[in-house]
């Protein structure tokens, strides 16, 4: 009876901090939209972190997208900066694009989007 009240509490719990973390990441990536400064024209970057770099949902580390990763080398747009974050586009190789949010230091702007190459 222990063990079973145990895991109801438990799953309970998980269940409340993992919607918690979900409204967070909602009410940041509405606050960056709002309140970033805009790259216009945009601008791209070039992702110098080592190893794969996670996406983000919104600008918190609390916030990562699973499965979905840059490496280094990789240019992308970036239209938004926003307290240490920038929001780019990735297009991966089966051309499904995603928006999302990468630490700033993990990429180097290059210049105007489509003219660095």
């Amino acid at each position: 009876m222990f063990r079973a009240t145990f895991l109801f509490f438990l799953l309970c719990f998980t269940s409340l901090v993992c919607c918690a973390n979900e409204s967070i990441c909602t009410k940041l990536a509405g606050e960056a939209e709002a309140s970033g400064i805009p790259y216009y024209p945009a601008a791209e970057v070039k992702v110098i972190g080592g190893g794969k770099v996670g996406f983000y949902s919104s600008p918190n580390a609390e916030c990562k997208i699973k499965g979905v990763f840059v490496v280094k080398g990789n240019y992308l747009p970036v239209y938004k900066s926003y307290k240490g974050w920038v929001n780019v586009m990735y297009v991966a190789k089966d051309g499904e694009d995603f928006i999302g949010w990468l630490p700033e230091n993990k990429v180097k702007v290059v210049g105007q989007y489509g003219r660095n190459r």
